[in-house]
């Protein structure tokens, strides 16, 4: 349990570490990735899936569940980090009053060990707020591990992309994911 948390610990000082400049040419992530071919690694793959449903549901419970004990959620939209249940049901309470719908662009999986796995990349987010969606691109890294035999987010972390990206960068692909074309946004 040690080298999980601190695999996860570096993981978020990685991405925390990342510079903020805004670049011209801000590189846009438009590819929906598909399944990975390796059994183990679509059993990861699919905690997304699991997790971007029980955001469907509309019901802070559902997602909240998904997180260990000890889980630590660093948010998209709230400078508050989040470590017991009670903090990361709170943030999904108004997190999910903006109808969330994500797909992800970019993956990385790497298989800890039996009972840990870290998914880490790029993923997009719908988002709807007073009648309007927007497009919400975001760095990601969930860390998993088994309890009791079942999968649960250990640590989530997530941060909008620091380089403002024009509508116009975003290719068919991206736009077909949410049916029409929409605003899109590097943060809220």
């Amino acid at each position: 349990m040690n080298r999980l948390i601190a695999t996860s610990l570096i993981a978020s000082a990685m991405i925390m570490a990342s510079p903020l400049a805004i670049a011209k040419n801000a590189i846009a992530y438009n590819v929906v990735v598909s399944a990975p071919d390796d059994a183990k690694e679509r059993e990861i793959a699919a905690l997304f899936d699991r997790w971007n449903k029980a955001l469907a549901t509309g019901n802070p419970d559902n997602v909240a569940s998904l997180y260990a004990k000890n889980g630590v959620l660093l948010p998209t939209v709230s400078n508050q980090a989040r470590t017991d249940y009670a903090s990361i049901r709170d943030y999904f309470v108004k997190f999910l009053s903006y109808k969330p719908e994500g797909f992800i662009n970019k993956r990385e999986i790497r298989l800890l060990d039996d009972d840990s796995a870290m998914d880490t990349g790029i993923y997009t987010f719908a988002l709807h707020e007073k009648g309007q969606r927007k497009l919400v691109q975001a760095r990601y890294t969930y860390v998993y591990t088994k309890v009791d035999g079942n999968w649960l987010i250990l640590n989530h972390h997530s941060s909008a992309m620091p380089e403002a990206i024009k509508p116009s960068q975003l290719t068919k692909a991206t736009k077909v994911a949410f049916i029409d074309e929409e605003e899109y946004a590097p943060v809220l």
